[in-house]
Parts: C-alpha cells; structure tokens; sequence
C-alpha cells in the first residue's frame, strides 16, 4: 500500500492538496469527489507524501453499489445527450430502453481529422499556435486536458506566448459558472479538464457566431468515447456553428503503421490517405476494450453486492 501510494497516486492527476488536505479527483468529471476518501491506509500514505498531518481513520459501516441503489427508486428516468454507447447496460440492469430524440436545429458542428504528436511539449507549442489563430479570427476555443497538471502546463505555455485565457479545473471549481459562462464570448479561451461546462450550454455571442462559434480542441485521453462525444458536444450547439478535433499523444499507436516522427515532433504518415481513419481505428478499439472491462467491473461488483445482501439477512430482502 505504501509502494501504490508513493508511485500509483500522483498529485493533480488523482488527488490535489487543497487546504491542508488530500481530496481525491472523480476520474469521469475531474472534479473533487467530496466526502471520499482511500481505504486501508492508502489516504494517509499520500497525507505523509505531501507533507501533511495524517486524517483521522474512518471505518464503512455500510455499504452499497450505484447499480443496487438506484433498483430502490419506484421510476428510473434520465437524460443525456452520449447514453447510446450505455444502452445494453441500461437495458439489462434497469430494464430501461434509450430513445434518441431528434435535434430541433441541424447540427453545423464540423469535426476536423485528429493529430499525433511524438511529445507533450511538441504538442503543447502547437496548440498555442492555434489557439492564437483562432483568437486572432475571433472565435472562442475550448482546451480540453487529461488532468489539472496537464491543465496547469498548457496555462503556463499560453501565458508565456502571451494569450489571455481562463483555466477551469478542480483548483478553481468555485468559479465554474462564471467561467463557463464567458466561454463564448469572441475571442476567449478557456482551458478546462472534464469538468468543462458538463450539462450546460456555452452560449456563443454574435462575434462568436459570426466568427465560426466555438471550437473545441481535445487533448484528453478518455478512456471511453462518451467522453469524447461530450467534449466535442461543447461546439455546435443548439444549432449554432462550431467544429471541433482531438490531438493526442501516442499511448495506443504503433509507429510502424502510423509512419514517422519528422523534425518537429509531428507524426508523418506513409498512407496520408488513411491516416485519420488508421488513428480513430486504434482510439475506437481501445476504448471499445476499456468500456468491456469497466462494464464487467461494474457487473462483478452488482453481483458481490447482492451475494452480501444475502448473507446480512438482518438488512431486509435484496433488491
């Protein structure tokens, strides 16, 4: 446990140091998880890592999966605009089927082919030239990074070159709606983590409109493509115009088939015809193989918590 919390927890990646104290980051939406906390020991290894007293040691006296959870609610509904990739789960668990709504406005969202980068600086220079280009033209954009250090490194690059810009990540979460808020005004750039903006519009003004609208660019790593979908969302909404596009580093991509790393640390490819489909190929079966794995995490845990509930015959009749 001391060896995972040395080397496996990294600061601003998994947990951040706010007050004195560790509080862990929720993987999916990069904010604070409030109230949670590391178990065996795990918490105050990292307390100790950085410097700080040791919290006080909390035992579970109850517990209980989301899965069984929300079974207790008499009628399950909800909304959201990325459930198509979760609908055979929500099917067999809930017996709940999705239907897709169609748009009121046609979407003018244009997605732009995505870009490899051999290194995190190479590809860090290069989203300051285009966020710069972009600002020049007039148009908001939307950096969307892995973690609050990635975050906090691209605000030091843009800083450095001189771009005004706003940074959204579970540092700053108490200015979240103020943010987002001017997301869309012409010419403002915000760099957030996953938390960015998630179920509201970023309302564009007329500059903003007249300019393109906003453009989202990725250099997240999501390890599910509902997260891709829900970053890209943040342009073209509601009928408004917007593009968007992904720049990534190599973590799933073999150089042998994607090409070569020329003198500026971008990725030539040997077939630039097929280059984009080659990259979202890899991404799509990666992520496909990570979302099996989670669902069958999820579905091993239902199960172990309905095994417990049988075994407590106090706590009443499993759901």
């Amino acid at each position: 446990m001391a060896l995972h919390g040395l080397h496996a927890c990294h600061r601003d990646a998994h947990y951040v140091v706010r007050e004195g104290a560790i509080e862990l980051l929720d993987e999916v939406t990069g904010r604070i998880a409030a109230g949670r906390v590391w178990s065996r020991g795990l918490h105050t290894v990292v307390a100790l890592k950085e410097g700080l007293s040791p919290p006080d040691e909390t035992d579970t006296v109850a517990q209980i999966t989301f899965q069984r959870f929300f079974l207790r609610y008499w009628r399950v509904a909800g909304l959201s605009g990325t459930l198509r990739e979760a609908r055979a789960e929500l099917r067999g668990l809930l017996g709940a089927a999705v239907v897709r709504v169609p748009l009121h406005a046609p979407c003018r969202r244009q997605a732009l082919p995505p870009r490899l980068f051999e290194r995190a600086d190479v590809r860090w220079a290069a989203v300051c030239e285009r966020v710069a280009a972009l600002q020049a033209a007039g148009r908001p954009v939307l950096v969307g990074t892995d973690s609050v250090a990635d975050s906090q490194a691209l605000s030091h690059q843009l800083q450095a070159a001189g771009i005004a810009h706003r940074v959204l990540n579970a540092l700053h979460d108490a200015d979240e709606a103020t943010i987002v808020a001017a997301a869309g005004r012409a010419g403002r750039v915000t760099v957030a983590t996953r938390m960015a903006g998630r179920g509201t519009d970023i309302v564009l003004d007329a500059a903003a409109r007249a300019a393109g609208g906003l453009h989202v660019l990725s250099c997240q790593h999501n390890p599910s493509y509902r997260l891709d979908r829900q970053l890209a969302g943040r342009a073209g909404r509601q009928g408004d115009p917007g593009s968007a596009e992904t720049w990534f580093l190599p973590r799933f991509a073999n150089s042998e088939v994607l090409g070569d790393v020329d003198k500026h640390g971008r990725w030539t490819y040997r077939q630039s015809w097929g280059a984009a489909w080659l990259i979202q190929s890899a991404r799509r079966w990666s992520q496909w193989r990570e979302d099996c794995r989670r669902a069958t995490l999820r579905r091993e845990l239902l199960q172990q918590d309905r095994h417990w509930q049988r075994r407590l015959s106090f706590a009443g009749p499993p759901a």
